[in-house]
């Protein structure tokens, strides 16, 4: 089939992206998954990394379409600065089209551009509920980033944010009913075995998740695996 210049224009590409992306089931949306489309949708593109801030304030890579890609957010990282860093903090789009002549990150431009990277474009992945982390393209072109990359980069971005936030929202809903029903479980066990009520059995698990320092959803599927036994019954 012949591919036309409508085929090829940024409406059509989005449209594109939006197809693959919305029509894919939740559990299947990942970080890699939005790297890897990323580098297929984004014009320009050779390989990507995502950036976010983890919970104790450092700065990871949880997906990379290539270890060049994660290594050159590694190098920001570790300069504190950076395209992919400067955008996760304050959400403004970094691009540069000459990574050799770039002036804005000197501790990072000049390795990017000995290890092959001519062109950089960061946007942020934020939804209207939190900021999610920073998008980082890079290309081994210079200029390969035009206004219509920018464009299609910007809202993919928004369409990722908006899966990744989604996906990332039921996994916690399904974690935390999977957590509920091991405690019932655990509960109902100690219940027939000890001749508990529903609140003196919750009260048993509380304790013992206190004393031994383990999570409650932990101690519960150890006795649930265990049959309601105690670990430390018999010692």
């Amino acid at each position: 089939m012949t591919v036309t210049s409508a085929d090829q224009s940024p409406a059509s590409s989005i449209a594109r992206i939006a197809q693959e992306l919305l029509s894919d089931s939740i559990e299947k949306i990942t970080p890699a998954r939005v790297v890897r489309l990323a580098v297929e949708h984004v014009p320009g593109c050779s390989l990507a990394g995502i950036t976010v801030r983890a919970r104790g304030g450092d700065v990871e890579t949880p997906a990379a379409t290539e270890p060049l890609a994660e290594t050159l957010d590694r190098w920001q990282y570790e300069a504190d600065d950076g395209p992919c860093v400067n955008t996760l903090d304050d959400g403004a789009v970094r691009q540069s089209d000459d990574l050799a002549t770039e002036t804005r990150w000197p501790a990072w431009s000049p390795r990017a551009a000995a290890a092959g990277i001519a062109s950089v474009l960061s946007i942020r992945l934020a939804t209207p509920e939190r900021v999610l982390g920073s998008l980082n393209l890079y290309s081994r072109h210079r200029a390969a980033f035009d206004d219509d990359s920018v464009d299609i980069g910007a809202v993919y971005a928004r369409i990722a944010s908006e899966v990744l936030f989604a996906a990332e929202e039921t996994s916690g809903l399904r974690a935390a009913l999977e957590s509920r029903n091991t405690i019932g479980i655990a509960q109902g066990l100690l219940m027939s075995r000890y001749g508990l009520t529903r609140n003196q059995s919750f009260e048993v698990l509380r304790r013992l998740s206190q004393e031994r320092n383990i999570r409650l959803r932990d101690l519960a599927a150890e006795m649930v695996d265990q049959g309601g036994s105690f670990a430390s019954e018999g010692s």
